[in-house]
């Protein structure tokens, strides 16, 4: 049963974690948001209610990164007010241990540390797959939504047009150019129509324009450089825009980094049923570095916490903007080393499924020097 003075710590513990987690969660999923979903909103192209549906489900997969920087940040945050104010001194006068007095934080980082393995394994990849399926659909669901009128549409590869009204499949007043850098005009091609329909073709993955009674002019680049353009007119015409281009084949393709853990294990295990070879070696090393990462971003938070303890006895400070610049610097740190071991999945000879467990030695062998330097005061 824990005493009066270590639930105050643990109730302070518990409030400063969980606000940074939310923090740190809140800007890894609007940074998300500005890369990938806003502009899809901002331009009409998706509804509220799937913006909103979509950074919710990605939310588990930011918690792995953001629970072992969060709880590194409490900790920094708890010890140096405490520190600063004298507290840690009137609970060692009181007769408490060192080791007593951060028991509710290790407590806190092992549960932590549980949490975040069942997220990286399990709720993380469901996440991301969800957020990553959705992204990738969204055009095929509503295929149509990506044409606006009263602006220029820039979003397929090789295709410049302006439609000035739009209304379900039907266009009016549209202009198209297709664009060819090696043309002096900067197109090969330009078409105007006062009416058009648009369509999605599901074999060819492509929304299809068909512009009616369409004219324009054909550009061709003469020998001395200078632009020929052939006037040419159309009763119909389809252009083909095709999506692949733009988001990628048709069907979500799961890599290792999305999958769940049972899914690895069986990934890991038709490869050693498989016929031994180079690229099978290969690949069996990837699936291992996979596993191991998953679980070494897990017990970062306790690697984490062990090193902020020592440092946030000796620092002193209450300082909330120094505290959140260490605690950034030391999660960096230990992200950039795990990083730099994963590149090494193209040379299996070096292990890195191995090695990737670095930088749990070196900041555990770094929290160790410090705490005995901190018991010593």
């Amino acid at each position: 049963m824990p005493n009066l003075l270590q639930r105050y710590l643990l109730r302070q513990f518990f409030f400063a974690a969980f606000n940074t987690v939310l923090l740190f969660v809140f800007v890894l999923v609007a940074g998300n948001a500005v890369k990938d979903v806003l502009p899809l909103l901002a331009s009409g192209k998706i509804e509220w209610s799937f913006f909103f549906d979509t950074l919710f489900h990605l939310i588990p997969s930011m918690v792995a990164y953001s629970l072992p920087l969060g709880i590194l940040t409490a900790t920094l945050l708890v010890l140096g007010r405490l520190s600063s104010q004298n507290e840690l001194i009137a609970m060692k006068a009181s007769g408490l241990s060192l080791w007593h007095i951060i028991s509710p934080l290790l407590l806190m980082s092992a549960i932590g540390v549980i949490f975040t393995l069942i997220v990286n394994f399990h709720w993380g990849p469901h996440s991301i797959v969800y957020y990553r399926k959705a992204l990738s659909n969204i055009i095929r669901q509503k295929p149509l939504s990506f044409i606006q009128a009263g602006t220029f549409v820039k979003d397929f590869p090789g295709y410049l047009f302006y439609v000035e009204k739009k209304q379900n499949d039907a266009v009016e007043n549209c202009w198209l150019w297709e664009l060819d850098g090696r043309q002096t005009s900067g197109a090969n091609l330009f078409l105007h129509s006062k009416r058009g329909i648009l369509r999605y073709d599901d074999k060819k993955n492509a929304i299809i324009l068909t512009l009616l009674k369409a004219s324009g002019e054909k550009y061709s680049t003469r020998p001395d450089g200078s632009s020929d353009a052939q006037a040419i007119a159309f009763d119909s015409t389809d252009i083909a825009l095709p999506l692949t281009a733009m988001l990628g084949k048709e069907y979500f393709y799961k890599k290792l980094g999305y999958m769940t853990l049972s899914e690895l294990l069986n990934e890991r295990k038709s490869v050693e049923k498989s016929a031994p070879g180079t690229q099978n070696y290969k690949y069996k090393i990837t699936t291992n570095l996979e596993i191991q990462k998953n679980a070494v971003m897990s017990f970062a938070t306790l690697s984490l916490v062990l090193i902020a303890i020592p440092l946030g006895i000796r620092l002193s400070r209450a300082e909330t903007s120094a505290n959140l610049v260490l605690a950034i610097a030391l999660a960096l740190s230990f992200y950039f080393i795990v990083m730099a071991i994963s590149w090494l999945e193209a040379s299996p000879q070096y292990r890195p499924d191995l090695l990737v467990w670095l930088p749990h030695v070196l900041f555990q062998g770094l929290a160790v020097w410090l705490f005995r330097r901190a018991l010593k005061h």
